[in-house]
C-alpha cells in the first residue's frame, strides 16, 4: 500500500449549524471542506478491509460480531477490536464474521 492510499474519514459539525456532516479523503487530498470544519471534526482512518457486506471498515467503527458489538482501535501498530476491555483480537481475524453497525464518533456526536 501506498502513503498515497491513505484514506480518512471526519465527523465534521458544520459551523452554521448543529448537523453533523461525513466527508471522506485521502491524505494528498485538497478538500477545501476538511479545511473549514478543521476545528470541530473527528479524524478516523480507514484499515483498508471490509466487514462481509463489503462495507470498509474504519478506525473507531462499531462491528457486529459473535453476538456482540466490539469497537475498532489502533493500537501498538496494528488495527484491533476492543473486546470485554481488552484489545488482543486482530481486526483481520474478525473480518470475515462482522458487520459494521455504527461509528463510536457519531454516537458521541451532539445532534
Amino acid at each position: 500500500m501506498h502513503i498515497n492510499n491513505i484514506k480518512f474519514k471526519a465527523l465534521f459539525q458544520q459551523l452554521d449549524s448543529d448537523r453533523n456532516v461525513w466527508k471522506y479523503s485521502t491524505v494528498n487530498s485538497n478538500d477545501v471542506d476538511f479545511l473549514e470544519y478543521r476545528q470541530k471534526s473527528e479524524w478516523l482512518q480507514s484499515t483498508g478491509l471490509n466487514d462481509r457486506t463489503g462495507r470498509e471498515i474504519y478506525e473507531g467503527d462499531l462491528l457486529s460480531w459473535n453476538e456482540t458489538v466490539v469497537e475498532v482501535i489502533f493500537e501498538h501498530g496494528s488495527f484491533k477490536v476492543l473486546h470485554d476491555g481488552t484489545s488482543d483480537i486482530l481486526l483481520w481475524y474478525c473480518v470475515p464474521d462482522c458487520d459494521v453497525i455504527g461509528s463510536k464518533a457519531e454516537r458521541n456526536a451532539k445532534p
